[in-house]
């Protein structure tokens, strides 16, 4: 989280993150999005260390990830996709890293093809014409912020609107900063994925970690007064949440 925000966005994403009702949700069901969350999570820290030190190891550590991760579901080689778009838009700025990250995508792409080719055209063929009922994707957004039902769900949904896009405003230099196009892309490929085609919940699991650093940034926008009110929403809401999931007594 570190790498993706910075210093002083981390500490509010990690809180972000590790309360927010859905993610613990996925967290204790037994479904692919834990295992989802955790390889996300390491091969974007593969990404950022490589990109950083530029050594082997890591870039070994990340081709093993990749592959290990569309072992989980296929649709999560979008997140390999989105690592390889960034490294060509910042092709000048890494480019003593170019040659060996391109070689180590041959395995990775190679197993996506083998077991996941036929689906995938499927999928461009067919389903990417399905797109997903306005009601449908309003009703998912709500279960990100809160899993309750009205009014709770669309509180929660607008207070994490208001935040996603403050960082998205923030983050408006993505051009000149790898991590802000990374945060960018990672929120808003798997999110689309899964609001307007394949409402598998691993995709918005894999969309947390860049999703609760924008809101971190976000925060950050506003003077003291204003991310304490923030603050004290996203307690309130996240609180709320958390009692009306404990098991009944």
């Amino acid at each position: 989280m570190r790498a993706m925000g910075g210093t002083h966005a981390a500490t509010g994403a990690v809180w972000l993150l590790a309360l927010s009702p859905f993610f613990v949700h996925q967290a204790r069901s037994l479904s692919p999005a834990p295992l989802a969350f955790v390889t996300v999570l390491a091969l974007y820290l593969c990404f950022f260390e490589y990109t950083r030190a530029g050594q082997w190891a890591w870039l070994v550590a990340w081709t093993v990830v990749a592959l290990a991760m569309q072992l989980v579901h296929g649709g999560l080689f979008a997140i390999v996709l989105i690592q390889c778009l960034a490294m060509g838009l910042f092709r000048e700025r890494l480019r003593n890293k170019q040659r060996n990250w391109w070689l180590a995508q041959i395995l990775p792409a190679a197993l996506f093809a083998l077991l996941f080719g036929a689906q995938f055209n499927r999928f461009v063929a067919d389903r990417i014409s399905e797109v997903n009922a306005a009601s449908s994707v309003g009703a998912q957004w709500a279960r990100l912020g809160t899993d309750l039902p009205l009014p709770w769900s669309a509180m929660g949904g607008g207070l994490l609107l208001l935040l996603l896009v403050s960082g998205v405003i923030a983050c408006r230099d993505w051009r000149r900063d790898l991590r802000h196009t990374i945060l960018l892309l990672g929120a808003a490929v798997p999110l689309c994925v899964w609001l307007l085609w394949l409402s598998h919940d691993f995709y918005a699991v894999a969309a947390l970690p860049c999703l609760a650093t924008l809101g971190a940034i976000g925060i950050r926008t506003y003077p003291r007064w204003g991310r304490q009110m923030l603050w004290t929403a996203a307690a309130v809401t996240y609180g709320w949440s958390h009692w009306q999931m404990l098991p009944p007594q």
